[in-house]
């Protein structure tokens, strides 16, 4: 369980997981020591998981959300297959009507595109949705 001082280490760490812990300190009215020991614990209770490295992406990228639909319960063995198409960065199962939410970005409209035409070939697809992304507006 996390208390109002881990949430706060937690937020800035979401913010810039780069900085000091003298820093996350200073924001959250702790020690630097304090600080070091509550990230521990909060990564050996694995509330924090890893840490990744974000990339500034070129302008050029196109991206597109896809909301796919099967006929029958598959998604393990949908996910295998779009495990080798590198233009996909994330893929959620989902409840309700779509089966599946794919997150993807392409060189050109002309890869995404042939990615959705690869998509449109999944077995047991009844329906799929592309959503072309205009601009991002939040990232965290």
């Amino acid at each position: 369980m996390t208390d109002k001082f881990d949430q706060k280490i937690i937020a800035c760490l979401s913010q810039d997981a780069r900085q000091s812990n003298a820093e996350i300190g200073r924001h959250v009215g702790l020690s630097r020591s304090a600080v070091s020991e509550r990230i521990r614990k909060l990564e050996d209770q694995q509330h924090i998981i890893g840490y990744r490295v974000e990339l500034k992406q070129p302008q050029s990228l196109v991206a597109a959300y896809f909301q796919l639909t099967f006929n029958q319960g598959c998604c393990d063995e949908i996910s295998a297959i779009l495990m080798s198409y590198p233009e996909i960065k994330s893929c959620h199962s989902t409840t309700g009507d779509v089966d599946m939410m794919i997150f993807a970005e392409a060189a050109s409209m002309v890869e995404l595109n042939n990615l959705r035409s690869r998509l449109e070939a999944l077995p047991r697809l009844t329906r799929i949705v592309t959503h072309t992304v205009l601009e991002e507006r939040i990232r965290r």
